[in-house]
């Protein structure tokens, strides 16, 4: 009988040792994807920033190209916001990727 309350004690020990193997394993885990959710609010951020200084800038040019309506300054200026567009497309879709 004392033989096995020993073996049960001894299996519970490992049981016990298991436990805070796989605790501290998930707790690493919880700390990287932390560290990952902090990156990637970042990132975000710097993104969104970005658009908006994109939207800025088109708003110049949409206001630039109606006080230069000659057909050359519009030809330019549609290529200028076909440009910004494209940026801002390549922009979502890399937030889109990363999350």
């Amino acid at each position: 009988m004392a033989t096995e309350l020993t073996e049960q004690l001894t299996r519970l020990g490992h049981k016990a040792e298991l436990l805070v193997t796989r605790y501290e394993s998930l707790q690493s885990d919880v700390r990287r994807l932390r560290d990952e959710v902090v990156e990637l609010k970042s990132e975000l951020a710097a993104a969104n920033a970005t658009i908006e200084k994109l939207k800025v800038d088109n708003e110049y040019l949409r206001v630039s190209s109606a006080l230069a309506p000659d057909t050359e300054s519009a030809i330019k200026t549609r290529e200028i916001l076909s440009g910004l567009v494209r940026e801002i497309d390549a922009c979502v879709a890399d937030l889109k990727k990363e999350l």
